[in-house]
């Protein structure tokens, strides 16, 4: 690794930052002083998770080809590189699109960098959901199998690509509706163990401690 390379900071691009795991994730690794780059379709959104995180923004919607490769050209006249990407736009067959478009467009810009780099893809919480004309892109199987196919196209580089699952809670109905439970994603818990993957691959990255106001 460069001298250069050990002495800047990890850096963390987060897509669906504005809301959700992405937003959960951008808080957790502001917190321990990564720098981020963030990016949503939801503009209002997205500011209010770079005032709160201090990540430098911009807008992308992760499904148009035009809109990732301009915030691409963006992204890479400010900054040489970075060493994590965390797909977490979007839900259903959005965020398997979505996942496969940033990483093919973003993964020449992570090879330009030195050490072990992650590309992290946040699984859709549910199992098979049939949603319109793309049944199959919106399940956790076909999110999955593509992102294998992305990590087969890792494969013997210093950039490993891994799928994580959400963790979830459960929800009671209150007093009126005991027994009645609503499934929810575990955002925070889900950013933690990102964040601790992140850590364990990367032992060189020097965390600290930096208050941030917690995000509304």
């Amino acid at each position: 690794m460069s001298p250069r390379a050990a002495n800047r900071n990890l850096r963390v691009l987060i897509s669906g930052a504005g809301s959700g795991v992405g937003l959960a994730c951008a808080y957790v690794f502001a917190t321990r002083g990564a720098e981020l780059i963030l990016c949503d379709s939801d503009g209002t959104a997205l500011t209010r998770a770079s005032d709160a995180t201090g990540g430098f923004s911009r807008f992308c919607d992760v499904v148009s080809e035009s809109s990732v490769a301009v915030f691409a050209a963006e992204i890479a006249a400010k900054f040489d590189t970075f060493d994590v990407l965390i797909n977490a736009a979007g839900k259903s067959y959005v965020r398997t699109l979505g996942m496969m478009q940033m990483s093919r467009t973003m993964l020449p810009m992570m090879r330009r960098a030195s050490g072990r780099r992650l590309i992290i893809n946040v699984a859709p919480a549910g199992g098979l959901q049939l949603s319109g004309m793309f049944p199959y892109a919106s399940s956790r199987e076909g999110f999955q199998g593509l992102s294998d196919a992305l990590a087969d196209q890792t494969r013997g580089s210093m950039i490993d690509v891994v799928t994580v699952t959400p963790d979830l809670r459960f929800d009671t109905g209150g007093q009126e509706s005991p027994f009645y439970r609503i499934e929810r994603v575990d955002e925070d818990s889900t950013a933690g163990r990102i964040l601790e993957l992140v850590a364990s691959a990367r032992p060189e990255w020097r965390q600290r401690e930096v208050r941030r106001s917690r995000r509304a």
